[in-house]
């Protein structure tokens, strides 16, 4: 009887946490387009492409396209840098590391992913940016470059945790079948177990480009804060969460600018959902 009624009791606390969750991140949207519904009146679609922002001008000027390019750069980038390096990594964990191995580097890198953004900025600031302007000899090193180096450190343990789980969660029959067959371990890895965990792979690394998509701090402290349309890499560029954090703060509230700048945010933020949204349907697709 008292196990019922703690299972009735533990049932009833999951269905409110999970309808508090639910209320939160609907509030958040409805406060963030609630305080941007001003500009989107004002504004056409053309200002999301437009590379003017001059919130200063007699009327100001706010369009996104500078600050979306520079967002698609410094994540894509990174994702270039991370996915190779984070799926081998989690492959060598889960089916050629020794436990004892295993164990220590997965621990290293849950330890990597609880360090504060601003920590890793700082460290990109004092390394990498100087090795940068050394290496390729230019005055100043702060591009979307470095901030693509340090966002992949940020997020290959979200990739490696990804694929480790993914493989581990492949039974031992698959293996052994492939041994019985007399097929070597690299066959069994890339014939046989990486189209099993694929989708849970997609999923990971989907995961760590909406984590670097909506990164601000390493990138605030490394783009370059430029508001000129990046064409390569290599050029500075101003990120959309760069913009809010820089600018949020000396916009008076209730003005152009402000209104702005929560649009700015409410793109960002329906850019990290959809992208939230396709693991959910990839999961719940793999599982039908």
């Amino acid at each position: 009887m008292a196990s019922d009624q703690k299972d009735i009791m533990l049932r009833w606390c999951s269905r409110f946490c999970a309808a508090g969750s639910v209320l939160v991140l609907l509030s958040l949207y409805i406060f963030i387009a609630g305080e941007s519904l001003p500009f989107w009146q004002q504004s056409k679609v053309a200002s999301l492409v437009s590379s003017q922002w001059q919130p200063l001008d007699n009327p100001p000027v706010f369009g996104f396209g500078i600050m979306l390019a520079s967002t698609l750069w410094s994540a894509f980038g990174a994702m270039v840098i991370a996915v190779p390096l984070g799926i081998c990594c989690g492959i060598f964990l889960a089916e050629y590391a020794p436990a004892w191995l295993s164990a220590v580097i997965r621990t290293i890198l849950y330890i990597l992913t609880g360090i504060p953004s601003v920590v890793y900025g700082f460290l990109g600031a004092s390394v990498i940016i100087p090795w940068y302007e050394r290496v390729i000899g230019v005055p100043s090193g702060e591009s979307l470059f470095c901030a693509s180096l340090v966002l992949s450190i940020m997020v290959v343990p979200y990739i490696v945790s990804g694929t480790y789980a993914a493989f581990a969660a492949i039974p031992a029959a698959y293996r052994e079948a492939g041994f019985v067959l007399g097929v070597s371990k690299p066959y069994i890895v890339a014939k046989i177990l990486m189209p099993l965990a694929g989708r849970n792979m997609i999923s990971a690394v989907t995961l760590a480009f909406g984590r670097a998509a909506g990164e601000t701090m390493a990138v605030l402290l490394l783009a370059g804060n430029t508001l000129d349309l990046p064409l390569s890499w290599f050029s500075k560029g101003e990120p959309l969460s760069a913009l809010i954090a820089l600018e949020i703060g000396t916009a008076p509230v209730g003005s152009p600018q402000y209104h702005a700048l929560f649009a700015a945010g409410l793109l960002l933020l329906l850019f990290v959902s959809s992208i939230n949204f396709s693991i959910y349907y990839l999961n719940s697709r793999g599982k039908s």
